[in-house]
């Protein structure tokens, strides 16, 4: 498997079990979604709901077990309930991700009673899942964690990933579209030896996208299947280019515009991300993100639309990004986790807002 959609895979870090807890476990089902809920002995009332990252369709998930993880414990050692969905589907299904996770914590409500505080987190795709949930259900929450995500509109994602395909596609390629819609997958492999040929190209193409030159076969290898992933499920490109001006590549700029390949959207594939999901920046509680400065997968200049977004909305008061000066997708150390969580806590209970760290 391509590492980068190995790394996408977030919930996979929650893999390694400790001990000292009397467990109490709750694994089932709802709405054909898996679902694990953990509740320590010392348990404070509160809950933290859980959204992982992107899987491949048709990838075999991990099953829930009853096991407290490293991750899972930061949570639970402060007195913290757990949840996570595992969703009904696979892939960037940010509406089901939206659903199954608000299911989930309506069902914790329901049998264990209201939190006193709940907060919701996640990774990747879930960092998108967590703060689209604490818009659209603020009186269910009290504050959110949204963990290396893209906090722009998702369309924007999708057609920053085609145009990096339809730019290798024509720079490097055959100019023929196989890589943005063709039946064929075209291997990491095959990439990196296209790339290769056209060294001062590929330094130019990876600058205007923002990835280091050797990670550049591989995070279009990982674009290529998500796109096309995305075309087989929703029935159409959810993404076009055909206004784009494309810059950036030398004496290559002036006929590229006039020769590269050009697509339109399907309307209801594109609909379906521009509802699912654009942020509206209109959060009630206090949100704390965190990025590395540097994302192979998730460049890190998304984050200014939301900061932009927070503003225009009157929110930025209750909204802080924070960075980790590390490269890397959801690269954070357990301990980083746990210090932003409990500057969360802190601004939730005493008003107390985290300074914030410079990129």
């Amino acid at each position: 498997m391509n590492k980068f959609r190995m790394l996408s895979i977030i919930s996979l870090i929650l893999l390694i079990p400790v001990t000292g807890f009397s467990q109490s476990f709750d694994i089932g089902e709802i709405n054909s979604a898996k679902y694990k809920i953990y509740i320590p002995e010392n348990w404070n009332k509160g809950l933290v709901m859980y959204a992982h990252g992107y899987e491949e369709i048709g990838e075999e998930t991990e099953e829930f077990t009853e096991e407290v993880d490293e991750f899972m414990e930061i949570f639970t050692s402060r007195g913290f309930a757990f949840a996570a969905s595992a969703y009904k589907r696979q892939g960037l299904i940010i509406k089901d991700g939206i659903e199954d996770t608000e299911a989930l914590r309506s069902y914790f409500e329901l049998k264990y009673g209201k939190p006193d505080i709940c907060i919701i987190t996640g990774h990747s795709m879930g960092g998108i899942i967590a703060l689209a949930t604490i818009e659209k259900f603020s009186a269910e929450y009290d504050g959110a964690m949204p963990l290396c995500g893209w906090l722009a509109p998702l369309y924007s994602l999708l057609k920053y990933d085609l145009d990096m395909l339809v730019c290798y596609d024509y720079l490097f390629g055959e100019n023929d579209g196989k890589i943005v819609n063709g039946d064929d997958y075209i291997e990491s492999e095959s990439i990196q030896k296209t790339i290769s040929q056209k060294p001062e190209l590929a330094r130019l193409f990876a600058e205007h996208f923002w990835i280091k030159e050797a990670e550049l076969a591989e995070v279009i290898d990982f674009y290529q299947y998500v796109f096309k992933e995305c075309i087989g499920w929703l029935g159409g490109l959810p993404a076009g280019n055909v206004q784009t001006i494309y810059c950036g590549f030398g004496d290559k700029d002036s006929l590229l515009n006039k020769e590269i390949l050009r697509y339109e959207a399907d309307p209801a594939a594109k609909e379906y991300y521009l509802q699912y999901y654009t942020p509206t920046g209109e959060i009630l509680d206090p949100v704390i993100t965190l990025h590395t400065t540097y994302d192979e997968l998730v460049p890190v200049f998304n984050y200014k639309y939301y900061e932009e977004l927070t503003e225009i909305k009157h929110t930025s008061h209750l909204y802080a990004q924070q960075y980790v000066v590390r490269d890397g997708h959801c690269n954070f150390t357990l301990e980083e986790h746990a210090h932003y969580f409990d500057q969360l806590l802190l601004w939730i209970k005493e008003g107390k807002r985290p300074e914030l760290t410079n990129p």
